[in-house]
C-alpha cells in the first residue's frame, strides 16, 4: 500500500480570536496551516475557560 507524503506546516493564518470567557481579554489566536490543521498559539500559556470569537 502506498501512502502519501505529509505536507510540512509552512504557512498559517489566524482564523479566530481565543478571549477569556470571564474577562473577554484576548489570550492567543487558533491558526489554520496550510496542511489543514487547527492549533492554537497562546500569548501567556495555555488557558481554560475561554471562548472562541
Amino acid at each position: 500500500m502506498k501512502t502519501m507524503p505529509r505536507q510540512k506546516r509552512l504557512e498559517a493564518k489566524a482564523i479566530k480570536r481565543i478571549l477569556d470567557a470571564r474577562t473577554r481579554e484576548i489570550v492567543g489566536w487558533l491558526y489554520e496551516w496550510n496542511t489543514g490543521e487547527i492549533l492554537p498559539r497562546w500569548k501567556d500559556g495555555r488557558r481554560e475557560n475561554v471562548i472562541y470569537e
